[in-house]
């Protein structure tokens, strides 16, 4: 197995390949700046060179609220999640290599009340999830050995500036912060990755089993939990922070367009064809806050696998040691070792939109 990775400069490109060179498999990264994607020559002569078995598709354009505003940056949200899928999807069929593709959630339009379905009605309302509807429309199209695996909003160590932003709102204000009232299922971009690798190892395994599949953590949060948990996370090593909380006040803002109120995804359909179970973010959400407090993460030993091994996310490799997270605590400085005042749980309070005094962001897929 040869694996090609297209776009691996993405937050969930940078996991795969960390993941990848961590294991004996055989692969090449390429991006949009490596090959212009409106030149199918170009597009064509370079995957031919690498000649993989399969190419995995983990370039995207994220920035919502950009993508609205500027023209600039629509054009490049339409290169890279539509006019790019499509010029992929070509090649491979041209070249007869199945394609995995990652779209997101956000080809819905957030109204259901429940977990998505992979054939709910897909509705998109914004520049995005436009450009990831038509991204998977063309891709289906073009070429019928596909897999297309939808996410919702993704986290990681390379991209840690939420967790830094609620933190620093909470030490500026007081204890106060806006959040918006959405739902949605925050990933850690390493399991998805680990996902990614499982079905590359069936879809090696000749698996037919092409499709549309939906991957996230386990259970649907409300923004406020996920925030309070983060928090609750970060005041463990941080003084100043955990006495800023007891007090705490959270602002319930409205969702604004372009995000949407709902982008959790029903996973079941993943698990009864690939096996692959979900797995909860908390270690990830741990493993994200103590990078930012410099606090290193405790050593993986490599496994030997079997195909799905890599990708069934039992939570053995990211369980949490709680002595060693104390060692490590002890190491990066004193503050750690505090005994924290407790933390009450915060005060909510509705803000309708007319009566909101800033636009709040929520997290970009």
């Amino acid at each position: 197995m040869k694996l090609l990775i297209f776009g691996a400069n993405s937050q969930l490109g940078c996991e795969l390949v960390s993941l990848l060179s961590a294991s004996d498999l055989d692969f090449a990264c390429l991006s949009t700046e490596d090959v212009d994607v409106l030149k199918p020559k170009e597009v064509t002569k370079a995957v031919s060179r690498i000649n993989p078995t399969q190419l995995i598709n983990v370039s995207t354009y994220t920035n919502l609220q950009k993508a609205e505003s500027d023209a600039e940056a629509a054009r490049r949200c339409d290169l890279v999640n539509t006019e790019g899928v499509t010029a992929l999807a070509r090649v491979c069929e041209q070249l007869s290599i199945p394609i995995i593709h990652h779209s997101s959630s956000y080809v819905f339009d957030g109204t259901k009340k429940d977990t998505y379905l992979e054939d709910d009605e897909t509705n998109p309302v914004c520049r995005y999830g436009k450009s990831k509807w038509y991204g998977e429309r063309t891709l289906r199209e073009e070429t019928a050995r596909h897999i297309i695996l939808r996410t919702d909003w993704l986290f990681s160590n390379n991209r840690p500036h939420y967790f830094q932003m609620i933190i620093d709102e909470i030490k500026k204000n007081n204890g106060r912060i806006g959040v918006v009232d959405n739902r949605f299922s925050p990933t850690h971009a390493g399991d998805v990755a680990r996902v990614i690798l499982g079905i590359a190892r069936q879809v090696d395994c000749n698996a037919d089993a092409w499709g549309t599949y939906h991957y996230s953590a386990l259970q649907p949060v409300n923004q406020d939990q996920f925030v309070l948990h983060c928090l609750e996370e970060a005041a463990k090593h941080d003084p100043e922070l955990a006495e800023k909380m007891t007090e705490m006040v959270m602002d319930l803002l409205p969702v604004e367009p372009p995000y949407i109120r709902n982008t959790s995804l029903n996973c079941e359909k993943i698990m009864m064809t690939f096996g692959i179970k979900q797995r909860s973010r908390a270690a990830g959400v741990t493993e994200v806050i103590e990078s930012l407090y410099g606090i290193a993460p405790k050593p993986v030993e490599a496994v030997s696998s079997p195909v799905l091994q890599e990708a069934t996310l039992t939570g053995q490799v990211a369980a949490g040691d709680s002595s060693a997270t104390k060692k490590a605590s002890g190491e990066t400085g004193k503050n750690a070792s505090k005994e924290q005042p407790p933390v009450k749980s915060p005060r909510r309070v509705k803000r309708p939109a007319k009566k909101a005094a800033t636009r709040k962001k929520s997290p970009s897929p």
